[in-house]
């Protein structure tokens, strides 16, 4: 990353109703440019065009010198952290809104609209799930307040946010949790550009607690294969549907996996796939079982299966699994749970299990381990009875 940003003073030929003109910061950017007002206002004749400063023949040029002066450190360190800290440079509204906030007191600024300014103009910085995510949770808090300025983020409004959530709106511990990180990260960038000037979750701590996650068992996962095999569907998009639901409980795909699951992605009787969530590249020998979900015409050249979006995929799994008589909720991400259970109660090594899920860490996949003890040790106390 380099500095691309550069800047001059310039005095513009529009005099003000005393009849002085006004000095501007003028930023450029790849063939763009943006103003910044200053404090300067004064006649044209006292500006120097070379140095870029007012003449010693003003009265106050050396109060308005330093003010540029100041501006102009002020603006070179702006570049120069950017250039040392962050990941992407500075745009030209970044710059301005960066350089503003300090110099003048924001705090009665929005900040829900700085955030939205912010995601638009960085949209394709973000994943389209992320950025659409984030979309929606600025929904969320402004329904719990309307209208949030810079000076509202304190240690309370984390609070009562959360009670809000929780007893208003129904959300459970983790959903709330979720929605606090993300705030976290809105209030992280409006400290980043200088609008949010303490961070208001140092002494906050946001817990996360294992959910619960149903799965298929095994005797569920057969009947379940056997309805499919039977092939009595009253609609084709409802094999469509189960076939890419089941091909995840023996491959453990995510939904959005399936999506980019193409012919280019089976080398050598495996699956070789980057997932979209963590960007990493899983491994997944096919089974003989997985096959069998396998269209004998693919979609398109770019997609395997015709996928759904993720309502009526959900619509249509709960439908058959009310039909057989399933006492849970089954979803498109059971598939990925139960592909993780039912490989653990086969004797997979755990470790295993980690990489053709493509889990980061051996933690991650610990809970589905704990989860099929869960299972043995409620089936174990049938004995008792």
């Amino acid at each position: 990353m380099s500095i691309q940003i550069s800047y001059r003073f310039v005095i513009k030929k529009e005099k003000n109703k005393e009849g002085l003109y006004p000095i501007y910061l003028r930023a450029f950017l790849k063939g763009k440019k943006i103003e910044i007002a200053t404090p300067v206002k004064i006649p044209m004749r006292d500006w120097s065009l070379r140095s870029q400063r007012v003449k010693s023949q003003n009265n106050h040029y050396g109060r308005y010198n330093m003010i540029l002066e100041a501006i102009d450190k002020k603006s070179i360190k702006l570049l120069v952290d950017n250039f040392l800290n962050e990941e992407y440079p500075l745009s030209l509204v970044q710059f301005k809104d960066r350089l503003l906030g300090l110099n003048h007191y924001l705090t009665e600024q929005s900040f829900t609209n700085y955030i939205l300014s912010y995601l638009e103009e960085n949209k394709t910085k973000f994943k389209s799930e992320t950025w659409f995510g984030y979309k929606s949770q600025i929904s969320k808090i402004l329904k719990f307040k309307k209208e949030i300025i810079f000076s509202d983020i304190n240690e309370k409004f984390i609070n009562d946010y959360k009670q809000y959530m929780l007893t208003t709106l129904g959300n459970n511990e983790n959903t709330a949790s979720k929605s606090l990180r993300v705030l976290r990260t809105f209030v992280n960038i409006s400290m980043r550009f200088g609008y949010i000037k303490t961070n208001p979750f140092q002494y906050t701590s946001i817990k996360k607690v294992d959910g619960k996650r149903d799965f298929l068992s095994i005797k569920e996962l057969n009947r379940l294969t056997d309805y499919y095999s039977k092939n009595d569907f009253t609609k084709p998009l409802e094999k469509n549907i189960l076939g890419y639901f089941l091909f995840a409980c023996y491959t453990g795909l995510r939904f959005s996996d399936l999506k980019t699951f193409s012919t280019d992605s089976i080398i050598d009787n495996s699956i070789h796939l980057r997932m979209h969530k963590t960007g990493y590249l899983v491994n997944i020998p096919l089974s003989k079982k997985a096959k069998m979900f396998l269209p004998s015409k693919t979609f398109n050249e770019s997609n395997v299966f015709r996928m759904y979006c993720n309502k009526v995929t959900n619509k249509v799994l709960k439908k058959i699994g009310i039909e057989l008589g399933f006492n849970k909720k089954v979803t498109c991400h059971v598939a990925r749970h139960t592909f993780a259970t039912t490989s653990i109660s086969l004797g997979i090594p755990i470790e295993v299990v980690s990489k053709l899920l493509g889990h980061t860490s051996i933690r991650t996949t610990q809970v589905y381990a704990k989860i099929v003890d869960t299972v043995k040790i409620k089936e174990m106390k049938k004995w008792d009875k």
